[in-house]
């Protein structure tokens, strides 16, 4: 098990994961419609929210399960030793 669980497959795995991600959240980031005056500063702001938000949600996403997979495998590899 620990050998499935190496550096290098963790990595691998994980730049994947974080790519799908990155491309998901690209796809679906906030922006101004074309019919919605993009100078009005409520506009402005509720972008600019909206934008932080989503920023931040997919960063989580993007880092969170690489996170707990390398926790976790370390922790159990380090208890089969």
């Amino acid at each position: 098990m620990c050998r499935l669980f190496s550096f290098p497959v963790w990595f691998v795995l994980s730049l994947i994961w974080v790519g799908i991600v990155a491309y998901f959240g690209y796809t679906t980031m906030p922006h101004v419609p074309l019919d919605v005056s993009a100078t009005d500063p409520a506009t402005v702001e509720a972008l600019r929210a909206a934008t932080g938000k989503h920023a931040i949600m997919y960063g989580l996403l993007a880092a969170a399960p690489p996170a707990i997979a390398l926790i976790f495998g370390r922790f159990f590899c380090s208890r089969a030793s």
